[in-house]
């Protein structure tokens, strides 16, 4: 508990003089990061508008990699790899994890495009949604390390 308190003061010292948590080089990542969650958020919330609630999107089902995949699934994997994966591999903060986070990034896109692709979805506001947070998935922002080290 006392851990989780220091920790807590030390990154509202950071915040109350205005830097950043994130490092320097991860800063396009964290920004795109925000950008494609808050674009998830817009997915979902148009799919429940047009009439794709949670169950409706998790009969929607592909068969990927040999394996029964929903569209649920897919979309809530997402937020998981945005919510939890990305930030746990900023943290280990190596050139490394940005090839991890490349892949993870590459497997929500692959999902997310063949669902496009397989033309189950009839809403064109839904289809629509879903090609904008494909094309943001397409764009990761590349991490460019400072040379000492390959370390930031």
């Amino acid at each position: 508990m006392k851990r989780a308190i220091g920790t807590f003061f030390r990154a509202l010292q950071i915040a109350l003089r205005g830097e950043s948590l994130v490092p320097a080089p991860y800063r396009p990542l964290a920004a795109w990061m925000d950008a494609v969650e808050s674009h998830l958020s817009l997915v979902l919330d148009t799919a429940e508008a047009h009439g794709f609630d949670h169950c409706q999107r998790q009969d929607l089902q592909l068969k990927l990699d040999g394996r029964l995949t929903s569209l649920e699934q897919s979309l809530q994997m997402l937020r998981h790899n945005l919510k939890n994966e990305y930030p746990r591999l900023m943290r280990l903060n190596d050139p490394y994890s940005m090839m991890v986070v490349q892949s993870i990034n590459m497997n929500d896109q692959y999902r997310v495009s063949r669902f496009l692709e397989d033309g189950m979805i009839e809403s064109n506001a839904l289809r629509h949604a879903l090609e904008d947070l494909n094309q943001r998935l397409l764009n990761l922002p590349q991490i460019e390390f400072p040379e000492s080290g390959n370390k930031p």
